[in-house]
C-alpha cells in the first residue's frame, strides 16, 4: 500500500475505535449510520431517516432509540440524538443531535482532516 493509502487505512482505524470508545464496544454499525445520518440531516423525521438509510421505519425507529435518551428495552440509550415534536405537525417527531453527539460529529471532523 502507498503512503497516502495507509494514513486513510489509519482514519478509518481511529473511527473504528472512536465508536467503540465514544459509544459502545459492541455498538452496531448500523447505529453508527444512523448516528452519521442524522448528523448530515439535523431536523430529520424518522420517515425521512429510513429512506436515507435505505431501511424500513421500524428498524430505523429502533436504531433512534438506541441513541436517544433510551433504548428500545427502555435502559439508558447513549444520549447522542434527541426528538422533539414538529410545531407543524405534532404526530411527526424531528431528530437532531444532543450536546454529547455534537461532541462526537466534531471528533470525527477532526479524525478526518488529518
Amino acid at each position: 500500500m502507498t503512503e497516502e493509502e495507509l494514513k486513510i487505512i489509519a482514519k478509518a482505524d481511529r473511527l473504528n475505535r472512536l465508536w467503540r470508545t465514544a459509544i459502545d464496544p459492541l455498538v452496531p454499525t448500523q447505529v453508527v449510520e444512523a448516528f452519521l445520518k442524522v448528523a448530515q440531516n439535523e431536523g430529520v423525521t424518522l420517515t425521512e431517516l429510513a429512506d436515507k438509510l435505505g431501511t424500513n421505519v421500524s428498524t430505523a425507529s429502533r436504531q433512534l432509540l438506541d441513541l436517544g435518551e433510551r433504548n428500545r428495552k427502555r435502559e439508558p440509550g447513549y444520549q447522542l440524538v434527541t426528538r422533539e415534536p414538529d410545531p407543524m405537525n405534532l404526530r411527526t417527531n424531528r431528530y437532531s443531535l444532543t450536546p454529547k453527539g455534537r461532541l462526537l460529529a466534531q471528533e470525527v471532523v477532526s479524525i478526518m482532516k488529518e
